[in-house]
């Protein structure tokens, strides 16, 4: 694996007042970018692409980049967000939709979308459940592997 879509709750979580996510937003994102290029993985991602929401993209630039550098990814990690992230979710499409390797990041204890949960179905998927996102890194290895294999057997 060379390069990760890091993907997450963005828009919504921009606080009107300081133009940015907060720490505590920032930091579950930060977590996986820094996790991802400590492995030695170009990652793709919005939130510091934008400078944490201080330089939002047009909808036509960043939706363009952002289909783009899904494309480009060799995996999608993301959190799909509760409350519900409507970008994430066209994310988590794209991503599925054209075969890519997927992390999917849910809270335990959360209602989640059914079209979400049923990915595995058919798309190259694995999730992780974590009530703590700091069990986020020590599940990423296995469920990187999962996704991996997946692919794998669908490609058989």
């Amino acid at each position: 694996m060379r390069s990760v879509f890091v993907a997450g709750p963005f828009y919504g979580l921009v606080d009107e007042k300081t133009g940015v996510m907060d720490d505590s937003a920032q930091s579950r994102i930060s977590m996986l970018i820094d996790y991802f290029e400590q492995a030695g993985c170009k990652v793709y991602n919005a939130h510091r692409r934008e400078a944490w929401g201080k330089e939002f993209l047009t909808a036509d630039v960043c939706t363009k980049l952002d289909y783009e550098e899904i494309g480009a990814a060799d995996l999608w990690v993301g959190y799909p967000g509760v409350p519900v992230s409507p970008g994430t979710h066209v994310e988590i499409g794209w991503a599925s939709a054209t075969g890519k390797r997927m992390v999917v990041l849910l809270e335990k204890d959360q209602r989640h979308s059914f079209l979400v949960t049923g990915l595995g179905s058919f798309a190259n998927i694995s999730y992780i459940e974590f009530e703590d996102p700091a069990e986020i890194i020590e599940a990423l290895p296995a469920a990187i592997e999962e996704a991996t294999a997946a692919a794998e057997r669908r490609a058989a």
